[in-house]
């Protein structure tokens, strides 16, 4: 289906330029941006952070790199 959409001359340059640089058509090039922005949201997993130390008081505070790691990255 065709159809006319205005843009600003710097973004149709920018995307000319993109597209150019990624080896698509123009054409090509705006099918997969629209694409992408009308994908659903990915939903992030949130974990759960790990107990900071134990319920032994001398050790509260205390994480090792490993579970900072564990935390951070999975």
């Amino acid at each position: 289906m065709r159809t006319t959409v205005e843009l600003p001359d710097e973004l149709l340059t920018r995307a000319k330029v993109r597209a150019s640089a990624s080896g698509v058509s123009l054409k090509q090039f705006f099918i997969e941006a629209v694409e992408r922005s009308l994908e659903p949201a990915s939903r992030k997993v949130r974990r759960t952070p790990p107990a900071i130390g134990s319920r032994n008081a001398r050790s509260i505070g205390v994480l090792t790199a490993k579970q900072i790691d564990e935390a951070m990255f999975g």
